[in-house]
This record gives structure tokens, C-alpha cells and sequence, in this order.
């Protein structure tokens, strides 16, 4: 064997092995991906979760207490419910994210399996791919389920503030009605003031 046989054998044994490398590399960044997806999309629904759970209670303390404030009240929420719409923008985005990424990974595990030259284990290790991918399709419809249901609450938390804004408008135009109360009295006081100067005026001059 010549040493121009012994240095293609070498270059074919290590264009195998870097290939190999290459699909095993692969491989890893989809798990790694899907898995960065998910955990980044878990920490943002323990975060909306907990926003809004302490959101809703802290309105319901606060709307309970003897003659709430209203506008104080309706200025927090609103604060609170900006910052949960954009932790739901993010929890979307991240749900989205996550779909993308198991597709990417179930398409690399089909294509390992499928370059298996052995028929039956090939079939095999597909119908594991399949079956991983349908209970992972329920588990992930659940969590679409679920995220439409936050949506929903979202929603429901908009019509509430809007009640609650026309709650402190109303609350506000009756002390304003209390305020224009005191303004007339105040004006009928300065009227009987002027009136009685102008009583006074004319008999000066008629005196």
C-alpha cells in the first residue's frame, strides 16, 4: 500500500468522522434550542402567573377597604396591567419560539432515523420519533388551550379597568357636584354680599 492509498484512507476516515461530528453537533443544538425555548417560556408564565394573581387580589383589597379610591385604585391596575400585557407579549412570543423549535427537532430526529440502513431498525426508531411527537402535540395543544384562556382573562381585565376608570370618572363628577355645591353657596353668599352694597349705594346717593 502506497502512501498516496495509506493518505486517502486517512482523508476518507476523517471526512466520515467530521460528518458525523457534524450530525451529532446538530443534533445537540436542536435539543439545546428546544429546551433554552421551553425553559425561557416557563419562566415567563411563572412570572405572568404570579403578576396577575397579585394584580387581581391587591384590586379586590383595595376596592373592599371602606370608600376606595378610586382613581388610585384604577392608576395601579393600569400600571400593573401594562406590565402583565407586555409579560403576556413575551410568554407568546416564547410559546411560538418553542414551536418552532420542536418542529426543527423532531425533523432532525426523523432525518437521523431515516439515514439508518438497517429497514427494521429504522422503522423502529421512526415509530419512537412518532410517538414522542403525538404525546408532545398533546402536551403542547394543552398549553395553546391554556394560553387562550389567559388571553381570555387578559381581555376580561381590560373590560374591568374600563369599569373601573367609568367608576372613578363617576366618583370624581360627584365631588365635583359636591364641589360646585359649595361654589353656589359660596356665590349666593357673595350676591346677598353685593346686593345688600347696592342697597347701600342707592340710598347714599338717593341720601
Amino acid at each position: 500500500m502506497n502512501t498516496r492509498t495509506i493518505t486517502l484512507i486517512l482523508v476518507i476516515i476523517l471526512v466520515a468522522s467530521s460528518c458525523r461530528w457534524k450530525e451529532t453537533k446538530d443534533a445537540l443544538k436542536q435539543g439545546d434550542a428546544l429546551k433554552a425555548s421551553i425553559e425561557s417560556f416557563e419562566k415567563n408564565r411563572q412570572r405572568l402567573s404570579s403578576s396577575l394573581v397579585t394584580t387581581l387580589e391587591d384590586a379586590g383589597d383595595k376596592l373592599s377597604e371602606e370608600n376606595p379610591d378610586l382613581p388610585a385604585v384604577s392608576r395601579d391596575f393600569e400600571k400593573d396591567w401594562t406590565s402583565i400585557q407586555s409579560r403576556y407579549d413575551k410568554l407568546k412570543k416564547d410559546f411560538g419560539e418553542v414551536g418552532e423549535n420542536s418542529d426543527a427537532y423532531f425533523a432532525k430526529l426523523d432525518e437521523l432515523s431515516s439515514s439508518i440502513s438497517d429497514e427494521q431498525l429504522r422503522t423502529e426508531e421512526l415509530a419512537k420519533n412518532a410517538e414522542l411527537r403525538e404525546r408532545w402535540q398533546t402536551s403542547y395543544q394543552r398549553a395553546e388551550q391554556s394560553l387562550s384562556q389567559v388571553t381570555e382573562v387578559l381581555e376580561s381585565g381590560h373590560d374591568f379597568h374600563m369599569v373601573l376608570v367609568a367608576s372613578s370618572i363617576r366618583q370624581k363628577l360627584e365631588q365635583n357636584v359636591q364641589e360646585l355645591d359649595r361654589i353656589a353657596e359660596q356665590a349666593q353668599v357673595l350676591l346677598q354680599d353685593l346686593e345688600a352694597f347696592t342697597v347701600a349705594g342707592r340710598e347714599l346717593v338717593q341720601g
